[in-house]
């Protein structure tokens, strides 16, 4: 009986350190965090949209782009994609290309975008949005993750987790010629 007791304490006191290990990874994934800041350029990348069809990452040089990593699933992605859809009306004209990499399911996403309302060109993928995420500097692979990248193929800001609206507003009018 005494040893069934220990076994049991022994096994209630590894829970409970799994449980605290994963609540801190928890907490360092769900906790924003910005990537270095150190320009390099962008690799060419290439992801199929939502018709099929391939699309590279080059096709938008010349613009601001904000590569965005997102999925129908991930809850603070779905809660970001409204302050997108904003951002890239508001400065489109300017350039601004926001472009959104789906790390889903083609039908999820096929379904789901338009339900969302976005207004910018969607890719889909699911081993190829994880090699496109790490080819990009992530090196975590949580959601949202989101790259900005200047008109001349640099990356210049790497973020995992959601922007806040003055934060992201600060990054592309900074970054976008003024009108």
């Amino acid at each position: 009986m005494r040893k069934a007791a220990t076994q049991g304490l022994l096994i209630l006191a590894l829970c409970l350190a799994a449980a605290g290990g994963g609540f801190a990874v928890y907490r360092h994934l769900a906790k924003p965090t910005v990537i270095d800041q150190t320009p390099s350029l962008a690799p060419e990348i290439t992801l199929n949209d939502l018709t099929g069809q391939p699309r590279k990452l080059s096709e938008w040089r010349g613009k601001l782009v904000l590569v965005n990593f997102w999925a129908t699933w991930c809850a603070p992605c779905l809660h970001e994609i409204p302050m997108l859809l904003d951002f890239q009306q508001q400065y489109g004209a300017r350039g601004l290309q926001i472009v959104g990499a789906a790390m889903d399911d083609l039908e999820a996403v096929k379904n789901g975008a338009p339900q969302l309302g976005i207004n910018y060109p969607v890719l889909v993928g699911d081993t190829e949005i994880v090699d496109a995420m790490q080819a990009l500097g992530d090196t975590i692979g949580a959601l949202p993750y989101s790259v900005l990248i200047d008109a001349n193929g640099s990356i210049v800001f790497r973020k995992h987790g959601e922007f806040q609206h003055d934060e992201l507003q600060k990054l592309v009018e900074q970054h976008l010629p003024s009108s």
